[in-house]
């Protein structure tokens, strides 16, 4: 029987045979002492670790088990069995692993990582986000663990923030699929230009099976470069494993470029073969006004609804159905389809949708409390001299799309759409205290300068870059202060209207108060409540309000009276915001490619028999 002394000599011939690559003789080595100690945990982890470098996860991992089972503190056996876990799927196996793992080696980040993708694979965000932290805590400069970061807070739709940590990640050690996974974000911001200088980056990094085609033809679509845009689009059908995905994906595409013809044949092409009919339905009636003729489709996918059991293909499918009969003027039977999706929502989202109005209403309270004239003049003393940024604000879905291409329109205006900038680091410079929220005034001027590098339009001749994101209006208080001589226009819109057409349109996860009517009432009236706070307090010249029915009805004015406002000489492309040539990446991309009309005003009459609490703002438009 060998001696103490020569086993661990064997074992560490066999690590050293393991380590060149000689995974044969490596496993050679460990099975001959496992014939003699079977009993021993490092002869069972290293001949689970060869097993897995063989490929053989499965054996691997019942392996590093025999050796838990013996030593089952051992902070190696239990990193190899939290990381074979995860890549064998079996996630609530990981995190127990890894929850081991870091009650016996608190210190170590490998253990927290690992953690933090059991988390992650298992739906559980929040907690994944806390044990990535405190990974990125210990190794700051992780790549892995902040490209972690970077996907959670993407799943949590952060993806301003998100961006920020694949650029850090990137700058640590570049990798193809950090690379790949920052581009994209780029995309989503409207970066087009710094996505398609990556991607040239990380795709010859990549192998030929794998590169990132569809991706690049996607950022020179939305660029409106089409000739470039359809070679790579060519070269990635031809690599395609899933053409169906791919076609759909690129029909989004199209929409958002406003090619709906081009994405109507790509889709229709798929409905006539058969080919995962619900979802294409439900992306055609983005880019699609539906008509009489178009009714034996959608009667179809009604059938397909009632017998839909994934949760969320039954959302998609309930707003596009919603929206065809609103299309065709069924409006009882729009208003079912659309009732139907915003109860699956609540359904699927649960935690997410819930919704505390003490809380709601505090915040508002804290907002116009903080925000006094007194104290706005003193904040502003120390406020950014540029007149670069414009944000287009309002209650979501009241017409900051359309006012954005028309303002984009502009020789000198810039369209950046929808930042998630400043509604995502909200959490950093106002937080929870014992006697209420804390407001860091120096932080906010610190992420100032980011914002700036964020939004730099990179042209001297451009006075001002739209962010429209509608939630930047609780914040305009403080973005006076910290750009006072940046200036908002703030939508306003019937508030019936307002809400039916948030109620119609499928909204993020995050957005707590959507889904359920008297939530969506109550907080129409704390938006009110903090929008007249903002039109007492802040500067005539720096804050002005339009009325969405204003600018449907006489465009001609309340364009006009815009650009005074901006102190911008009218220019004609503005009174015809459809033929702007730039993507639109929201739900509104169809409405903003049609000339300005009168259509969506008054449309609460159309379902006043349905309006449930929401005919309680009757009243107070």
């Amino acid at each position: 029987m060998p001696s103490p002394s020569s086993i661990e000599t064997e074992l560490k011939l066999a690590t050293e045979a393991y380590r060149s690559g000689n995974l044969s003789a490596a496993g050679v080595r460990v099975d001959n002492l496992l014939k003699s100690h079977p009993g021993r945990a490092d002869v069972q982890l290293a001949r689970g670790i060869i097993q897995i470098g063989r490929g053989d996860l499965v054996g691997g991992l019942d392996s590093l088990i025999s050796s838990l089972q013996i030593e089952p503190h051992n902070a190696e056996g239990l990193g190899w069995a939290a990381y074979t876990a995860l890549n064998l799927q079996r996630f609530e196996m990981a995190e127990g692993f890894a929850r081991t793992f870091t009650d016996v080696a608190p210190q170590n980040p490998r253990a927290h990582y690992l953690l933090a993708n059991a988390l992650r694979a298992l739906g559980r965000i929040e907690e994944a986000l806390q044990a990535i932290d405190r990974s990125i805590d210990l190794k700051p400069d992780d790549s892995e663990s902040l490209v972690t970061k970077a996907r959670l807070l993407q799943s949590w739709q952060m993806p301003a923030l998100a961006t920020e940590i694949y650029k850090q990640a990137m700058a640590i050690r570049p990798t193809p699929a950090a690379g790949m996974e920052l581009a994209k974000m780029q995309l989503r911001d409207s970066h087009y230009e710094p996505a398609i200088e990556l991607l040239m980056q990380v795709s010859p990094l990549m192998q030929e099976s794998i590169r990132p085609y569809g991706t690049i033809a996607e950022a020179y679509t939305l660029l409106h470069q089409f000739d470039d845009a359809e070679r790579y689009w060519s070269l990635a059908k031809a690599q395609s494993v899933n053409p169906i995905a791919m076609a759909q994906g690129r029909a989004r595409v199209e929409i958002a470029a406003g090619r709906f013809e081009v994405a109507q044949q790509l889709l229709f092409e798929l409905i006539g073969r058969g080919q995962d009919i619900a979802n294409t339905f439900s992306i055609l009636s983005t880019g699609r006004k539906m008509k009489a003729d178009d009714l034996p489709l959608i009667e179809r996918m009604v059938d397909l609804s009632a017998a839909e059991s994934n949760p969320s293909r039954l959302i998609d499918l309930s707003y596009a159905l919603g929206k065809c009969f609103d299309d065709l003027r069924d409006f009882e039977r729009a208003i079912a389809h659309f009732d139907a999706a915003n109860k699956a929502c609540l359904d699927l989202y649960g935690q997410r949708r819930a919704f505390d109005r003490d809380q709601s209403r505090a915040f508002t309270d804290f907002l116009i409390e903080m925000s006094s004239s007194e104290k706005i003049v003193s904040m502003t003393a120390s406020g950014l001299e540029t007149s670069l940024p414009l944000f287009v604000v309002g209650m979501m879905r009241s017409g900051t799309t359309l006012t954005e291409s028309i303002l984009s329109a502009h020789s000198r205006v810039k369209g950046g759409g929808e930042q998630a900038f400043w509604t995502e680091r909200v959490i950093e410079f106002i937080t929870p205290g014992s006697d209420g929220p804390k407001y860091n005034h120096e932080l906010v001027m610190q992420f100032a300068k980011d914002y700036l590098e964020l939004v730099d339009a990179k042209d001297v001749g451009i006075l001002h870059v739209v962010d429209k994101n509608p939630a930047n209006i609780e914040l305009a208080a403080i973005l006076h202060c910290v750009f006072p001589n940046g200036k908002f226009v703030h939508l306003m819109r019937h508030p019936v209207d307002n809400l039916l057409s948030i109620w119609m349109t499928p909204m993020s996860a995050n957005v707590r108060f959507a889904s359920d009517r008297s939530n969506l009432v109550f907080t129409y009236r704390e938006h009110i409540r903090l929008v007249k706070h903002f039109q007492e307090v802040l500067p005539v010249d720096r804050f002005a309000t339009f009325r969405y029915e204003d600018l449907t009805a006489e465009p001609q004015s309340t364009i006009g009276s815009m650009l005074e406002f901006l102190d911008l000489e009218a220019e004609e492309a503005c009174f015809s915001p459809e033929t702007n040539a730039r993507s639109v990446l929201t739900p509104s991309v169809y409405q903003v490619r049609q000339p300005i009309h009168r259509g969506s005003q008054a449309r609460w009459k159309n379902y006043e028999p349905w309006l449930g609490s929401f005919a309680e703002l009757l009243d107070e438009a």
